[in-house]
């Protein structure tokens, strides 16, 4: 696509959590990439909340992570989920769902405000970290790789504004969705992934 002005006046990311267990984060960045919120959220209806009544949302892009279905990683359960065993009538957790890998949690409420007119997009956060030079060092989500995440923000693409105590992981992950809406908004190349409940996931390319 050929780079072009933004016509939006703010880009807001979304890291969003499987379940209401896990923290989700909203990030919403300004036309010159400032960060004017960033905000955490654990229930569904907090998020849907801020989707119908903030005034960011207007004359913005939206770009929102799919998050992935863990719920058959939870103890002697994952043992029934691995391809080589049959599963029986005993297995009964997940048991219509167990291929299930992504998770569609706030997916209607997505597609709500997609067909309102709302400029909505998902994405995946691993694949955007590594096309912005983000890859985890450490592993994933712990304190070293939020430090590490949090200090490349500030130093490498200018996110002065971020506190030197460290931030959540879901709220670094909000930032780099809402990098990516700005990536979209100025007409810069993206890729299709897969279509999620009725709206695109695109990437970045490296």
């Amino acid at each position: 696509m050929v780079e072009k002005s933004r016509k939006q006046n703010f880009f807001i990311g979304l890291s969003l959590s499987n379940s209401s267990n896990y923290d989700s984060s909203v990030c919403v960045l300004d036309r010159n990439s400032k960060i004017l919120l960033l905000d955490k959220f654990y229930f569904a209806q907090d998020i849907e909340l801020f989707l119908n009544t903030s005034p960011y949302i207007h004359n913005s892009i939206i770009c929102v992570s799919v998050p992935y279905d863990n719920s058959l990683l939870e103890g002697k359960w994952r043992i029934h989920s691995k391809n080589y065993k049959m599963l029986g009538d005993y297995f009964k957790i997940n048991r219509q769902k167990w291929t299930k890998r992504l998770s569609n949690r706030l997916c209607d409420v997505l597609l709500n405000i997609k067909e309102e007119g709302l400029e909505v997009y998902r994405c995946d956060i691993n694949q955007l970290r590594q096309a912005y030079g983000l890859s985890a060092h450490y592993l994933a989500r712990t304190s070293p790789d939020c430090k590490s995440l949090q200090n490349s923000l500030k130093l490498k693409y200018g996110f002065d504004e971020l506190p030197d105590n460290m931030l959540a992981a879901s709220s670094l992950e909000a930032i780099v969705c809402a990098m990516f809406a700005t990536h979209i908004a100025d007409g810069k190349k993206t890729k299709l992934l897969y279509e999620f409940e009725g709206i695109k996931a695109l990437a970045k390319p490296f």
